[in-house]
């Protein structure tokens, strides 16, 4: 995917596996070093780790008996890349975009993703699971500008509680702009806009591709 598709998802999505060469050894050594995840491949996957100038050298020494490839970048940080744990092996050829990965614990590792829609999340997540890795959703949310304003919210969330959308409609459009001190053109002109976005959704992001 070349470019942000319309609709698309950004979501931190969690796993957990003890094959991660980088994180076993961090966590072996007890350092307090940070690790991340710069260049994630099919085979190896490049390592930033950063460390005080205290266990500096020590990590150096380690890593390099288990890297592939090693660099020192300034004083306190290590480039290491070493053969792929198995949930970087997914997520290379998944068609998910990488924006960044935290470890969470010594065996959960948090990836940050751009997800084209949430049927092709919900695919994802039944792979992992089907691996082994045990997904979990942490955060999720539109990144494209078909996000809902917090106004639009506030006169959807509004229409819905004083049953507007029911069939035997309670409130009118103008006594719920009256009771929110707006003039109904304005609140009508809020509430398309709103309710537009959010059928928009649906039908690009549930309905159409669960039926492909």
């Amino acid at each position: 995917m070349s470019e942000k598709s319309k609709g698309a998802l950004e979501v931190t999505v969690s796993v957990k596996r003890s094959d991660c060469l980088v994180t076993n050894l961090m966590s072996e050594m007890n350092s307090g070093c940070s690790v991340e995840r710069l260049k994630i491949g099919k085979n190896t996957t490049i390592h930033r780790i950063i460390c005080s100038n205290d266990n500096f050298e020590d990590a150096y020494i380690r890593l390099k008996k288990i890297s592939l490839s090693i660099i020192r970048v300034g004083k306190n940080t290590i480039w290491a890349e070493v053969p792929s744990c198995s949930a970087c092996r997914y997520f290379s050829s998944s068609d998910a975009v990488v924006l960044g990965t935290r470890n969470i614990k010594e065996d959960v590792v948090a990836f940050r993703l751009l997800i084209q829609n949430s049927y092709r999340l919900k695919t994802m997540e039944k792979a992992l699971d089907l691996s082994g890795l045990m997904p979990k959703v942490e955060d999720i949310s539109l990144e494209n500008t078909d996000v809902l304003t917090e106004r639009e919210k506030e006169v959807l969330e509004a229409a819905y509680s004083h049953g507007y959308f029911d069939s035997d409609r309670k409130m009118t459009l103008t006594e719920i702009a009256e009771s929110m001190g707006v003039s109904a053109a304005s609140l009508s002109d809020v509430l398309r806009r709103g309710t537009k976005k959010v059928i928009k959704y649906y039908l690009e992001n549930l309905l159409l591709d669960g039926k492909k």
